[in-house]
C-alpha cells in the first residue's frame, strides 16, 4: 500500500517545499549564527531577531537553544558573563571563541562552493534546455522549408 500524505502541520523533510526550508535553515544556522557572534557578542534572544531583520522577515529560528548548546559543546562559542541587555534584564551572551572563527571560515567556505556548484547545475540545465529547444525550433523551421 502507498504512502499516505502528511495531513498534521509539521513539514516532511522530502517531498515538500516546508520540508526543503526547514532542511536548509538546520543546514545554515550554525554558520549564521557564528557569522552573528563574530561581529559581537549577544544573548540568545538577539539572534534570531537580528536574522530575522537582516532578512527582511523572511528566516526565523524559532528555537535557537539547541544550536547555541551544541555549539558550546563544541567549544565555537563560550558561554560569557551575565550582564544587563538594552531591554534592562539580566541576560546570559555569548561569545565567539578562536576555534568558533575557524569553523565559521570553514562554513562559510563550504557554503560559497556549495552554492557555487547549485548555480552551475542550474545554469547548465537552463543551457541544455533552451540549446534543446532552439535545436527542435531550428529542425520545424528547416522542415517547413524543405516541404
Amino acid at each position: 500500500m502507498g504512502r499516505q500524505p502528511n495531513t498534521t502541520d509539521v513539514p516532511e523533510r522530502s517531498g515538500s517545499v516546508q520540508g526543503l526550508e526547514e532542511n536548509l535553515k538546520k543546514a545554515v544556522s550554525e554558520m549564521l549564527v557564528l557569522f552573528l557572534l563574530n561581529e559581537r557578542e549577544m544573548y540568545i534572544g538577539e539572534i534570531p531577531e537580528e536574522l530575522e531583520r537582516r532578512s527582511d522577515g523572511k528566516f526565523h529560528i524559532v528555537f535557537p537553544y539547541s544550536v547555541i548548546y551544541r555549539m558550546v559543546k563544541f567549544e565555537y562559542i563560550d558561554e560569557l558573563k551575565k550582564r544587563v541587555a538594552p531591554d534592562g534584564r539580566k541576560r546570559q551572551y555569548y561569545g565567539i571563541t578562536p576555534k568558533g572563527r575557524e569553523y565559521l571560515v570553514r562554513l562559510t567556505d563550504t557554503f560559497g562552493q556549495f552554492m557555487q556548484c547549485i548555480g552551475l547545475i542550474l545554469q547548465s540545465g537552463d543551457a541544455q534546455e533552451h540549446t534543446a529547444n532552439q535545436e527542435e525550433q531550428d529542425r520545424g523551421k528547416i522542415a517547413r522549408l524543405t516541404v
